[in-house]
């Protein structure tokens, strides 16, 4: 099921993002699930996920503020579907 840009989203709970060179781990305490993650502006999306915007606003700001193109957009996007497959990140 694809990402409803018009919806908000927040980390799943007991879910955390710590930021690193590389990119940034998510990890979920219930089950010790770590994932890598190698893209920086999807971190600082992930750590600004709060259901306070949609989900069109985080990404627009960010796209603002990084200068990022349509490509990578996209790859974030799907980054954020297969996240919330996961259960790591929550639609409010």
């Amino acid at each position: 099921m694809p990402l409803r840009e018009e919806a908000r989203f927040r980390l799943a709970p007991r879910v955390s993002v710590r930021p690193e060179r590389f990119g940034g781990l998510l990890y979920r305490h219930d089950d010790r699930a770590l994932l890598f993650l190698r893209s920086r502006p999807l971190v600082d999306l992930l750590l600004g996920l709060d259901g306070t915007r949609t989900l069109a606003e985080a990404l627009s700001e960010l796209a603002a503020e990084r200068g990022l193109e349509e490509g990578e957009l996209r790859t974030i996007k799907k980054a954020l579907g297969r996240l919330k497959e996961r259960g790591m990140i929550s639609e409010l």
